[in-house]
């Protein structure tokens, strides 16, 4: 049993395809300082990665079968690229159990579900060379307004503009902390998170509307008010390049707080 044969029994394919694209992107990035070990590289991939999906397996409007499926596609991932942890190894195994219990997917998954299982609980091979990714890619638009979620809490951030040709997006968070997703109303006339752009971020990665770890979710298109705030002095940085694990970290900087 191969990954990629796991993967298309899952009748996901865009789900597994955002899924195996930012996985690449991430474990190339911590792959990339030279002389790391593979351990290193491990516990800088995983807590990222779990922190973010774990959005949509708490979310409330997804369903018990989408995310069976996505347990069984994030730990096939994981395996893939060389890592395994053990929740997720765990969640998996239960998700394809339920899979067949409830006749989500094919007859041939659930002939070849002791394959599947074997495979995730096997050791995974690591990697002797980065993963190739595509170019980058984002649907966003300049003036378009999102919701981010982090570990229970809410943010939101207004599209400045776009790097390159539909690259990336760079995103200027507002003021604020929400237990749910903001509206608009809860944004009009508020202030930038910090002024002179330290709240401002070029997100390679942030590509997809509706996003399918439910992490980021649309609150306003192309709307032409952004938050006020003071702008960078000449010889300062615009904004910072991140991506969309990394942007994990910068929010809990900016906005203080922890992931547990």
């Amino acid at each position: 049993m191969k990954h990629q044969q796991i993967l298309d029994k899952l009748a996901a394919r865009g789900l597994v395809r955002a899924m195996d694209e930012e996985l690449a992107r991430w474990v190339k990035h911590r792959m990339s300082p030279p002389g790391r070990t593979h351990t290193e590289v491990e516990q800088d991939v995983i807590p990222p990665v779990l922190l973010r999906w774990r959005c949509l397996f708490d979310a409330e409007d997804v369903g018990p079968a989408a995310k069976d499926i996505a347990r069984v596609a994030l730990a096939t991932l994981l395996h893939k690229y060389g890592f395994q942890d053990p929740g997720t190894t765990a969640g998996a195994l239960r998700a394809v159990d339920g899979l067949n219990g409830h006749v989500v997917l094919s007859d041939s998954f659930e002939r070849r579900s002791p394959e599947i299982k074997k495979l995730l609980e096997s050791p995974p091979v690591p990697l002797t060379r980065r993963p190739r990714t595509s170019r980058a890619l984002t649907f966003l638009r300049t003036g378009d307004v999102i919701s981010f979620q982090l570990a229970g809490r809410f943010h939101a951030a207004f599209v400045r503009e776009m790097s390159g040709t539909n690259e990336f997006p760079v995103i200027e968070f507002y003021a604020g902390t929400f237990t749910r997703p903001p509206t608009w109303a809860d944004l009009s006339g508020r202030p930038a998170a910090a002024d002179r752009g330290r709240s401002r971020f070029g997100v390679v990665g942030l590509s997809h509307l509706p996003d399918p770890a439910h992490q980021v979710r649309a609150v306003e298109a192309q709307d032409p008010h952004p938050p006020h705030g003071e702008d960078p002095r000449p010889g300062e940085g615009l904004w910072r390049l991140s991506d969309l694990m990394s942007l994990q970290e910068d929010v809990l900087r900016l906005f203080g707080g922890r992931t547990h």
